[in-house]
């Protein structure tokens, strides 16, 4: 037997490549002697002594090697950072993360901008009660704040440029997010649309809202319609079914907590990893994230079963091939929904494929624009638009149709100069194809209707997401659609390991889109992760 490396390379030079592959030439011989040996003991036990002793020996170096399996994981996201870290921390030092981009954190994706930073992808930490990620940082003094955008009430403001009255705003939203929680969906066969529409009309037909007029009840249903669009990233209610097998399970606590620091919430993959400044948690080994994780590597094809020897043979694009014994996939449910049926060989189980097809997977994009002077002190932290129908007319027929996209405006914590927009929808994907010029003019222009005699500074810089048009993510979060109840499937089903004939489990699959209770979240990402790492602890016996 040999540990020449050079002579078991699969691909370019790789230092965790060859560890790869010089590690199962080892097992392998150690494997089939031990079986060939634990043979000849069972038919001979009685004749030697000896026999028994240098059996027991072989035996031992095995187990020693398997309790150090290769496992793959791919996905450098929330998800993928909080497995390998767990199976690092606990031992398991046979790790490589296949990361697709050149950078560590998928839908995380904190940037420097202005005088600071924003985030493209997840911004808010959201609940304290059964929040990974709420326990894990809060312990830093100073790390986490309250949002600005939970300091006020948000505001309706009409496409006049008045604002809805804040006691006639809270009664409406304090109704609808009533329907929205109430119990009798639980039985309701239509969509969540029809289910919602009637209800409402219902509430505003009562003599508690008698005061309201038609023409804002329902600009405040075209609203609604578009915070619930941007909370749950699907393009119109709908498609989505009333009774939903999985609810979000909202963690108890304040629902809008910053980051402060330069790495914002980022550092959440630093505490996970151990390798946050001045670490409170001594149990968090710090993982060599930069030693395991290989950058470019965009996986094309997953072989878990029928390869000669046993392993799961991973594909890069690049050609570059490893082999394992376990692969953990961490990728967005917009990847898998795209490739899946060419990304694993063979394909993939049904409860799986179901899974995939069935869940909804949507796109919520930002816009930030720099000014050159701050945010006028009379615009909200958050503005929600409403339209009159002749002004969503006149934008419809203008240069700028692509903004009706935009359903409200935030400030930015601890950047007083940005104003970010937020962008629902199909009209928010097609967005992303236009250049940065026709975009920051929408933005101006919505500002010109909706906030009429304030005074912004000039435009300096702008910074937008385009989550649906990059092949690495296809969009923003998961959520539940009327198909995801039709075939009767959900995060469970998507999460559920792919075995081999031995009832090894060889594939698993982690990312918010698995988490039941709290898909759409980075804690539900972090949890997923923790989870497909805890199953493959166990099944080693660590």
């Amino acid at each position: 037997m040999s540990f020449a490396p050079e002579s078991f390379k699969y691909g370019p030079k790789s230092t965790n490549t060859d560890h790869f592959r010089v590690f199962s030439v080892a097992r392998d011989s150690f494997g089939a002697f031990i079986r060939l040996e634990t043979l000849i003991l069972w038919k001979k036990m009685k004749w030697s002594f000896s026999l028994v002793v240098a059996t027991v020996a072989i035996v031992t170096v095995a187990v020693d090697a398997v309790e150090n399996p290769r496992i793959i994981v791919v996905g450098a996201g929330a998800a993928g950072i909080a497995a390998a870290s767990r199976l690092y921390q606990k031992g398991f030092k046979n790790i490589t993360i296949l990361e697709a981009s050149q950078r560590l954190g998928g839908r995380i994706r904190t940037t420097p901008f202005g005088s600071g930073i924003v985030e493209i992808g997840a911004q808010w930490c959201h609940g304290e009660q059964g929040n990974v990620v709420y326990q894990l940082a809060s312990v830093y003094r100073g790390l986490l704040k309250s949002s600005i955008i939970a300091d006020e009430d948000a505001v309706l403001i009409r496409s006049s440029g008045i604002s809805v009255p804040e006691a006639v705003a809270e009664r409406l939203q304090a109704m609808a997010e009533g329907i929205i929680e109430s119990e009798d969906r639980d039985t309701y066969e239509g969509s969540l649309g029809d289910f919602f529409t009637k209800k409402y009309w219902q509430a505003l037909a009562t003599p508690a809202f008698k005061d309201i007029p038609r023409e804002l009840a329902e600009q405040f249903l075209v609203y609604y319609h578009n915070y619930e669009r941007g909370y749950t990233a699907y393009d119109s209610w709908f498609e989505v079914a009333a009774s939903e097998t999985d609810s979000y399970v909202e963690p108890a606590g304040n629902q809008d907590i910053a980051w402060n620091g330069k790495k914002g919430f980022s550092s959440i993959l630093d505490i996970v990893s151990g390798n946050f400044p001045g670490t409170k948690n001594t149990s968090l080994t710090p993982v060599p994230l930069s030693k395991l994780i290989a950058y470019g590597k965009f996986v094309s094809n997953i072989r878990w079963k029928g390869s000669a020897d046993g392993d799961v043979i991973v594909t890069a694009q690049d050609g570059t091939t490893y082999e394992a014994d376990n692969v953990i996939v961490t990728v967005s449910l917009g990847v898998l929904k795209e490739n899946y049926k060419t990304m694993f060989t063979p394909a993939l189980p049904t409860v799986n494929q179901k899974a995939i097809t069935g869940l909804y997977f949507g796109t919520v994009n930002k816009i930030f624009l720099l000014f050159d002077a701050p945010i006028p002190e009379d615009f909200p932290n958050t503005v929600h638009l409403l339209w009159y129908k002749s002004d969503l007319t006149a934008l419809r027929a203008s240069p700028y149709a692509w903004a009706e996209a935009v359903s409200t405006f935030f400030r930015i914590d601890n950047q007083p100069n940005v104003l970010m927009a937020w962008m629902n929808g199909a009209e928010g994907r097609r967005a992303e194809y236009l250049r940065d010029a026709p975009i920051r003019d929408g933005v101006l222009h919505l500002l010109k209707i909706f906030a009429k005699n304030m005074k912004f500074g000039n435009v300096t810089g702008l910074l937008r997401s385009k989550w649906s048009s990059d092949r690495l993510f296809r969009g923003s979060y998961s959520s539940r659609s009327i198909t995801t109840e039709t075939l009767n499937t959900g995060a469970r089903q998507l999460g559920t390991p792919v075995r081999n004939a031995a009832n090894e489990p060889v594939l698993l699959f982690a990312g918010e889109a698995t988490n039941p209770v709290h898909y759409s979240t980075v804690h539900g990402a972090l949890d997923s992760g923790f989870r497909e790492a805890n199953r493959l602890i166990r099944f080693y016996g660590a």
